[in-house]
């Protein structure tokens, strides 16, 4: 094979290398390109007047219900025509009343069982006057019998009567004896006669008694005012013990069992003394906690949305329920709420009914100072929450923080974050730790 021709490539190739190397730039005269600057939204915090809250949700509840249930049988020859689902019936009104006679016949009866004992009882006592007067009576005539006895034995001695005399001056004695004795006999009896009579009229109290509180029950009365939630008896219907006639819950007042998480009562006992009784004091108990949060003098309210709207109801805070549910890591409060029912000009709201899923919010009744930043500015990885802001040569920097209460689009910050620092408002896309930024700097209301 002839490779001749192929002999002018190595030149040529050196050639060109040795054009480009001539004709290439001196590397000290290329420029770096200016470094970007990206423009951002910041925000320069400072402490500023919160209210510390904590919220909590839960369902309404009448503080009181209660369930008419049936203690005695019979007819109901009475319904309330207002005992309907819905009605709100006054105290003491008379719901159901079931036909009394039968029991008005046991009382009868049993008075008329308790009369009779106690007229066999006073018969009794009238017995033993008389009985005691007869043993007094036949005593003194066995004295003379014993006297005559003694006579005629001394007769005898002298001649002057017959054995037959004395034999029957005995007989007599005897006789009047026996006579003595059972009449003593019949006086130790009636004490135990006594007491059985006294038994029988203790039996036909107990029975009178047990008689009355069956008649009174044929009245069957609310002991509350409330809404009657349930009705299940009408006029004519017969009526079983046990028996739930209908269900009233009281209107006097509601309450709230909101579900907390703990963390979020942690955080609001470090806003406002600084301490985290339910994390850093290992023996605090849940009733140690609700004394602090009594002293706390915390203010509580019920928020209900609807249509847009929000109603809220004042309440108080009035006592821990159970303990801390583990799996969900809440513990539950309980706030009661007086009157829900009544309207309030003021509010211009619906009633609070039962049943409504609501929010709880408990609130100091003074601002403190704290910092605040906007909601839209605390950005999350999973682990823990973080913001941007611009560090001392205006680069992007990242900061952890702990947060506390939420008030409607602030955050208040417990750590983390300081005073004169410079947050980032805007999203930088990418968000590229160390880049060069230029802050646009923004008031609060801006911010928020």
């Amino acid at each position: 094979m002839n490779l001749r021709p192929l002999l002018f490539l190595p030149p040529l190739a050196i050639g060109i290398g040795g054009y480009m190397w001539l004709t290439a730039p001196n590397p000290s005269e290329q420029v770096t390109p200016p470094e970007t600057v990206t423009v951002v939204r910041t925000l320069t915090i400072s402490p500023s007047q919160a209210v510390p809250s904590a919220s909590g949700y839960g369902r309404v509840v009448a503080e009181d219900s209660w369930l008419a249930i049936s203690q005695v049988q019979g007819r109901a020859v009475y319904v309330d025509d207002e005992l309907t689902v819905g009605s709100v019936l006054s105290e003491g009104t008379e719901i159901v009343r079931i036909d009394p006679r039968d029991y008005e016949i046991a009382l009868t009866r049993a008075t008329a069982s308790r009369d009779s004992a106690q007229a066999a009882l006073d018969e009794l006592d009238a017995s033993e006057i008389n009985t005691k007067d007869t043993i007094e009576l036949e005593t003194r005539i066995k004295e003379v019998r014993r006297a005559e006895l003694e006579r005629q034995e001394t007769l005898l001695e002298r001649g002057s009567v017959a054995q037959a005399v004395v034999d029957t001056a005995i007989r007599d004695l005897l006789s009047q004896e026996k006579m003595v004795l059972s009449l003593e006999n019949s006086l130790r009896l009636l004490p135990a006669q006594r007491a059985s009579l006294q038994a029988t009229i203790d039996t036909r109290i107990v029975e009178i008694e047990e008689a009355e509180r069956a008649l009174a029950n044929t009245s069957i009365k609310t002991p509350l005012t409330g809404r009657v939630t349930a009705e299940t008896v009408s006029p004519g219907q017969f009526v079983r013990v046990g028996d739930t006639l209908a269900t009233i819950e009281s209107t006097k007042a509601s309450e709230v069992t909101a579900e907390f998480q703990t963390r979020v009562l942690g955080n609001l006992f470090t806003e406002i003394n600084g301490v985290r009784p339910l994390d850093a004091v290992p023996n605090l108990d849940i009733e140690d906690a609700f004394d602090l949060l009594k002293r706390f003098d915390l203010q509580a309210q019920v928020t209900m949305s609807a249509g847009g709207q929000s109603y809220v109801w004042p309440a108080e805070l009035v006592r821990f329920d159970g303990s801390v549910d583990p799996t969900t890591d809440t513990v539950g409060l309980v706030v009661r709420i007086e009157n829900p029912s009544i309207p309030d000009p003021a509010r211009r709201g619906p009633p609070l009914t039962n049943g409504m899923f609501v929010e709880v919010r408990l609130f100091t009744p003074d601002p403190i100072e704290a910092l605040r930043i906007p909601r839209a500015a605390i950005h999350s990885d999973g682990r823990d929450r973080f913001v941007y802001v611009v560090d001392g040569q205006s680069r992007l920097a990242r900061q952890s923080i702990d947060i506390g209460s939420v008030q409607a689009d602030q955050v208040v910050v417990l750590e983390g974050l300081s005073d004169g620092d410079q947050l980032v408002l805007s999203d930088p896309r990418p968000a590229v730790i160390g880049m060069l930024l230029e802050p646009l700097e923004t008031d609060l209301d801006q911010g928020s």
